[in-house]
């Protein structure tokens, strides 16, 4: 990613590096001691700057440059089926509930990690009983 520096009241675009939060230690270290304090079944949603969002399953690779991960489809999303972040890309499962998806690290804007709900927690809203 190029950064944009003022020198001399004119604007100077250089390919000088500019640090990512997000990189492979994060996805190798980082998110899995997170994931650790936000319970049993945490869901994982990654935000990336074009708009576009992923809920994840696992993390297959975290590379240089960009990690891949198996990816919930999106009907699964809109249909209220319960997407929680599983660890493991060998885990059990159909070909159709997951996809993969290589997602450069420059690219996420965030990544919004959901604790597990306790069973016996308040909830607001109309058929909370």
């Amino acid at each position: 990613m190029a950064a944009l520096l003022l020198t001399d009241e004119r604007a100077v675009i250089t390919l000088r590096e500019v640090p990512s939060v997000f990189d492979a230690a994060y996805f190798r270290t980082g998110l899995p001691s997170q994931l650790e304090v936000a319970g049993a079944e945490p869901s994982v949603e990654i935000h990336l700057v074009n708009g576009q969002a992923h809920r994840a399953r696992s993390l297959v690779e975290a590379a240089d440059g960009y990690a891949v991960l198996e990816v919930y489809q999106r009907r699964a999303e809109i249909s209220g089926v319960k997407a929680h972040w599983l660890g493991s890309a060998s885990a059990n499962k159909t070909p159709d509930d997951v996809q993969r998806a290589v997602i450069a690290y420059e690219s996420i804007a965030q990544i919004v990690i959901t604790p597990t709900q306790a069973a016996g927690a308040v909830k607001i809203g109309f058929g909370t009983r």
